[in-house]
């Protein structure tokens, strides 16, 4: 071992940043330490690993790490380590997200840093189920932890977690000033590009009631960054539900075809093909807020658009899609 790999090995995640920022050019800084976390023999540095391989996407480096810290004689690793399987089992879909709130909810810890991950992830799941009012209940509580995480990497990873919060909170509650202002500023944070093409893909539909350009241009920095580091999953969602909604939500369906047929009677709407579109919808057998709004606009029925319009609001505190079937009785 060189005296400089003996002098490095021996500190703490936060002394080897410090070291970094003193004598390592900052490209090289996350590849160094990508490697710090995985061969580090700092307990806690193993915790702190697990945080940075998970924001910086480097993420067959982070199910290794999960391992060390399980098998760590160390309770605090392993904890870690728990969470952040629960973390791995929703981006893989290994657990449905009813049971994983649940265990997320059962979970317990002392650790403020982990705390502060724990809520970001009990977030994440209420939101991806449409239950948005769980943001502002919890986005005071979650500020105010993570103030107090003085930690010098995991301070800043934590801080980038909240824009993205702050971002979908306030796109929800439908104060577009605040929620751009906070999802730009989570873009400039992050080269993750897993992030970057989900960001940008609820960014895109963020511009539907502004203008088609700049909801175009997120589309296509979705699909850029999923086409990068293959996301078939997101692609697909990309290009059978994304651009055929925000496509026919301008009134241009041009040639663009879906196998999803309520996308398909959007475009129908679009074409004014109001016939097409109730036999197409006939076939739907989901029940939501968005359904109601294509059946409201392709009966012309008023009832049924603001059935959506409540849904919207009260299942879901999204006001921002429920200006879709505002805008529509205002134009019957």
């Amino acid at each position: 071992m060189s005296h400089l790999e003996h002098t490095t090995s021996r500190m703490d995640a936060e002394h080897y940043s410090v070291w970094l920022e003193m004598h390592v050019d900052i490209e090289e800084h996350p590849n160094r330490l990508k490697n710090f976390f995985l061969n580090t023999n700092d307990p806690y540095s193993q915790c702190v690993g697990l945080e940075y391989l998970l924001m910086n996407g480097y993420y067959s480096e982070l199910d290794e790490l999960i391992e060390k810290n399980r098998h760590h004689a160390n309770y605090k690793n392993q904890e870690w380590a728990n969470l952040y399987r629960l973390i791995m089992a929703k981006q893989s879909r290994a657990i449905n997200h009813t049971k994983l709130l649940s265990m997320a909810q059962d979970f317990k810890t002392e650790d403020l840093s982990l705390q502060c991950i724990q809520l970001f992830f009990i977030i994440s799941l209420h939101f991806d189920m449409f239950e948005y009012e769980i943001l502002a209940n919890k986005l005071d509580l979650l500020t105010d932890k993570i103030k107090k995480v003085n930690h010098r990497i995991l301070g800043p990873l934590l801080n980038q977690r909240l824009k993205l919060v702050q971002f979908n909170h306030y796109w929800k509650r439908n104060e577009m000033l605040l929620a751009r202002k906070h999802g730009f500023d989570a873009l400039a944070q992050t080269n993750n590009k897993r992030i970057l093409a989900n960001l940008h893909i609820n960014l895109s539909l963020s511009y539907i009631f502004d203008d088609f350009e700049s909801a175009k241009y997120h589309l296509d920095e979705t699909i850029k960054f999923a086409k990068e580091i293959k996301l078939t999953r997101l692609l697909n969602l990309v290009n059978n539900n994304n651009i055929p909604f925000i496509y026919a939500h301008f009134n241009q369906p041009n040639n663009i075809v879906t196998p999803v047929k309520s996308e398909q009677a959007h475009l129908a709407i679009a074409r004014g093909d109001l016939l097409t579109a109730q036999q197409l919808l006939s076939e739907v057998t989901e029940d939501t807020p968005f359904t109601k709004y294509y059946l409201g606009r392709a009966h012309q029925d008023r009832r049924l658009l603001l059935q959506s319009y409540n849904e919207f609001l009260e299942q879901r505190s999204d006001h921002f899609f429920a200006r879709l079937p505002l805008t529509a009785l205002k134009n019957l």
